[in-house]
């Protein structure tokens, strides 16, 4: 058994030997991997008094560390084993655990020196022969060294340090080691951000130089992600190539964040190349509603000789009012055209409500809608005023001169405007509703069409005047002068027509659907509160609406009403020809008279059965299905197998759900026709099941007239 004193100098020994082998490795990227855990060999040589007591020992250490985010240092623990011998006494074996803390230097991409202080505890076990003895004591000390990054996971380190125990123990250690570095949990390592030299323009090898900055008009601002504000020159007057180069424009105010431009990442020495400027803007732009200036800052970033460097230029850029266009693109008018403007859309949908309420469903949906639009502008007020600094006939033949042009809101707030402001806002109507419209010019002026969804040959069946219409890639499309809104529908189609004719056979006329414009333009939302208005009583645009509607009708089908009414003088009223006429009515909405027609076709003894079918048809149109089914079975008892009315008595029987009668009556219809019985396959179905079936075949409302 060796002496107290002796044994307590040689558990110093070995825990100083132990701690010291501790050496935490400080990963390149702290704020990415800051946790390690290092693996430590090494050895210890005793100084002073201790070196004629303790021989050399080794040791292995396992350590753990935390790095700092804020500051260059870390704290750790470590557990450890050591073993020295004691000349010829016997065998020290310690087990220790130490707290650490140090700070790193980087002297380079790769290498770091290190510098450490621990404090801790050790427990030794003395083996003395066959007699052990057993204790434990605190040490302190401090290391230094340095260590080598292979890879962000990997490093390699060497250091050499001192302990002491008590004033009792002095020795040196040193020790090499390899060290693993780990993100955080749920946390992805970066890239470690380059130290970045910041300079003046003039100070920089990399030039900017000359930047042209444009006239920004707010209403494009969405544009200007994917189109330049402006341009600048990049060259490169130093003797070695910059790379990694990046440039950023930031408009504050206007930009939530810096836009990256696209530009050459590498730039050898003497090169220079042009580049593009875009900006992200945000809203806040439509705010402008006078011409101003705004501060614009273009940073350089790059890379040479190994350092990062960095310098900004600002300059001032001009901003349009928010009402501001030029007329280098017709398109750019669509920007304008506000549909989903909150105004817009009240205004619209009020309209498009009392159209569905008025009936006339065999007449173009479309058309019966920009009827009704037009008549509720009217209604409203809405004036044609030519504005005397910008006329449209001016400035549409100087592309590069601004135009004040209103927004869809500004011009019902204001009840007028000249004829690109009320193309603007006639357009946004009909968009806010689902119909497609169109900007029409001509040399001086400007106008709307809409697309009432035909097809060339559709719209050859339905309109008298196929010259009167617009073909656009097969689609039949109806010009409307909006000028002269204030003198009717058709007033205003006929003047648009003939505008078009005369102007497209020259080859100078265009046309510019506002869907196809939105792709290049996007129409913009004023972040103002909307303003309130007033619009017309539903029963002021139903009444206007209904009159206009029925000029239409009397117009389109005039010819064939003197064909028909001459065909029944010449032929004693025959109660066929009156039929017709009356199912020509009925197919243009005008039930009332369709109703006179066949009433005085029924006239007659026996009644003539279409006409009694006709008569039921309104009735079943109208939702008064008994009266219906009254006029069809006085038409079946007329002409029991007449395939028509016994499809409109199985149908009426169907809507009342006498199911009995339908099934009796429609297979009959199945034997007859049954191409036709097929077309109306939901009469197979009862309740729920065939109200959805006859939504799904459209056939709910459809009726079929008789004819002959």
């Amino acid at each position: 058994m060796v002496g107290t004193r002796s044994f307590t100098r040689v558990v110093a020994l070995s825990f100083a030997l132990a701690s010291l082998l501790y050496l935490p490795a400080h990963a390149e990227q702290p704020d990415g991997r800051p946790i390690g855990l290092g693996l430590w060999l090494g050895g210890s040589m005793p100084i002073g008094a201790a070196a004629t007591l303790v021989d050399p020992g080794v040791a292995a250490r396992f350590a753990a560390e935390y790095r700092f985010v804020f500051a260059p240092l870390y704290a750790g623990l470590h557990a450890g084993y050591s073993r020295a011998t004691l000349g010829e006494l016997g065998t020290l074996e310690t087990y220790s655990a130490a707290g650490t803390v140090g700070v790193r230097i980087p002297v380079g991409d790769r290498l770091s020196a290190i510098a450490s202080g621990f404090v801790g505890y050790g427990f030794s076990t003395l083996s003395v022969g066959e007699s052990a003895g057993a204790g434990g004591s605190i040490g302190y000390g401090g290391a230094g060294g340095v260590h080598f990054r292979l890879s962000p996971l990997v490093s390699i380190g060497a250091t050499v340090g001192y302990a002491a125990h008590a004033n009792t123990y002095q020795g040196v250690h040193a020790s090499v080691g390899t060290i693993l570095s780990f993100p955080m949990p749920g946390f992805t390592p970066r890239e470690p951000r380059p130290t970045i030299v910041p300079l003046a323009a003039g100070e920089s090898p990399v030039k900017i130089d000359p930047i042209e900055l444009d006239t920004i008009f707010p209403v494009f601002y969405r544009y200007y992600d994917t189109n330049p504000v402006g341009r600048a020159t990049l060259r490169n007057d130093g003797g070695t190539a910059a790379t990694s180069v990046t440039v950023r424009l930031y408009m504050p105010r206007y930009m939530d964040v810096a836009k990256t431009q696209a530009v050459p990442t590498t730039i050898e020495p003497g090169q220079q190349v042009s580049i593009d400027l875009y900006a992200l803007l945000t809203d806040e732009v439509l705010r402008v509603t006078e011409g101003t200036k705004a501060a614009v800052s273009i940073e350089v970033e790059y890379t040479t000789r190994g350092s990062t460097q960095r310098f900004a230029i600002d300059r001032t850029i001009d901003i349009a009012d928010r009402n501001a266009m030029t007329w280098d693109d017709d398109r750019k008018a669509a920007s304008f055209v506000t549909a989903k403007d909150p105004v817009v859309l009240t205004f619209g949908r009020n309209v498009a409500s009392v159209v569905r309420a008025a009936g006339f469903d065999s007449i173009n949906l479309n058309l019966r809608t920009a009827i009704a639009m037009t008549e509720a502008l009217a209604s409203y007020g809405l004036n044609y005023v030519i504005d005397p600094t910008s006329p449209y006939a001016e400035l549409s033949g100087q592309s590069h001169v601004v135009d004040f042009l209103q927004f869809p809101r500004q011009t019902l707030e204001y009840r007028a405007g000249d004829c690109d402001d009320l193309s603007i806002l006639y357009a946004a109507l009909l968009e806010s509703v689902g119909i497609p419209a169109a900007f029409v010019t001509v040399p001086g002026h400007i106008f709307t069409a809409f697309s009432t969804g035909m097809t060339r040959h559709e719209a050859q069946a339905f309109f008298s005047r196929i010259d009167e219409l617009v073909i656009h890639d097969d689609i039949a499309w109806i010009p409307v002068e909006v000028t002269i809104l204030n003198d009717g529908f058709l007033q205003a189609w006929q003047s648009g027509a003939r505008q078009w004719r005369e102007n497209a056979v020259r080859g100078q006329a265009g046309f510019y659907p506002i869907a196809q414009a939105w792709e290049l333009y996007p129409s913009v939302g004023l972040p103002d509160a909307p303003p309130h208005i007033a619009i017309p009583a539903p029963a002021v645009i139903d009444g206007a609406y209904r009159a206009q509607l029925t000029r239409f009708v009397d117009r389109e089908i005039f010819p064939q009403v003197s064909r028909l009414q001459s065909q029944i003088a010449s032929s004693n009223n025959n109660p066929r020809h009156i039929n017709r006429l009356g199912v020509l009515y009925a197919r243009y909405g005008l039930s009332d008279r369709a109703r006179r027609e066949f009433e005085r076709a029924a006239m007659g003894s026996p009644p003539y059965a279409p006409a009694l079918l006709n008569l039921g048809n309104l009735h079943f149109l109208s939702r008064e299905v008994d009266q219906a089914l009254g006029y069809y079975e006085r038409a079946h008892a007329v002409d029991p197998d007449n395939t028509v009315i016994l499809l409109a008595v199985a149908r009426a029987n169907h809507e009342l759900e006498n199911y009995g009668h339908v099934a009796r009556t429609y297979e009959r219809l199945k034997q007859l026709d049954p191409d036709l019985a097929d077309r109306f396959a939901y009469l197979d179905f009862r309740g729920e099941e065939a109200r959805r079936a006859s939504q799904a075949s459209e056939m709910a409302t459809l009726v079929i007239w008789g004819e002959e």
